[in-house]
């Protein structure tokens, strides 16, 4: 399994709710627009290949960064705590 963290900015509030429902689907909240998401090569095309769907190429952009489990093991953050990585976390696609 892959991870990534992705991040998306939509201008359109109902293509947000969808991108957003699509993105709870394959990972985990982080912050309101950011999303852990760890999944197999197949499920990340069936990912993207639903944002493409969803989004306006012309006004929205979601960005896919790969994370390593070094990087993930070393995620800090100031103010309210998230939820520590576990390396056996796993994605459930409905």
């Amino acid at each position: 399994m892959d991870s990534y963290l992705v991040c998306y900015d939509i201008s359109n509030p109902k293509r947000l709710r969808k991108v957003a429902r699509t993105c709870e689907d394959f990972g985990y909240r982080k912050q309101l627009s950011v999303f852990l998401v760890r999944v197999s090569a197949t499920d990340f095309v069936r990912l993207r290949t639903r944002l493409y769907d969803i989004i306006n190429l012309d006004e929205d952009q979601v960005l896919f960064l790969p994370l390593t489990d070094a990087c993930l093991q070393r995620m800090e953050t100031i103010g309210r705590p998230t939820d520590a990585y576990d390396k056996n976390d796993n994605a459930i696609v409905v």
